[in-house]
């Protein structure tokens, strides 16, 4: 189980290998930034998120810097919406929050 440091710590708390996240190759997750919906494998060297797709393949050699747990709900309201979030002047952390505030029972 990775637990993240002070210098680290974000959305995220702690993952394990596997889990479903979202993660962003800045902190911020401002619009035209990349982000992706995947699996978290590891941390580089320099404390950064491997994520990769569902055959194993890394989305981005040289990590992503924010990254959080996310359910498969959320995930496919991600993609789903992928073009509208592209194309807002939003965050991809506005997104996140305001799907799971759909998906909550």
């Amino acid at each position: 189980v990775y637990k993240e440091s002070k210098s680290t710590a974000d959305l995220s708390g702690s993952l394990n290998k596997g889990d479903y996240i979202v993660a962003t190759k800045y902190k911020d997750g401002m619009p035209n930034d990349h982000f992706v919906v995947g699996f978290f494998r590891d941390m580089t060297w320099h404390n950064r998120y491997n994520v990769v797709d569902e055959e194993g393949k890394l989305f981005r050699h040289n990590g992503f810097r924010r990254a959080k747990k996310i359910s498969k709900e959320v995930g496919k309201l991600i993609v789903d919406n992928i073009k509208n979030i592209e194309m807002s002047e939003k965050s991809i952390w506005y997104f996140v929050s305001e799907y799971e505030k759909m998906t909550i029972n």
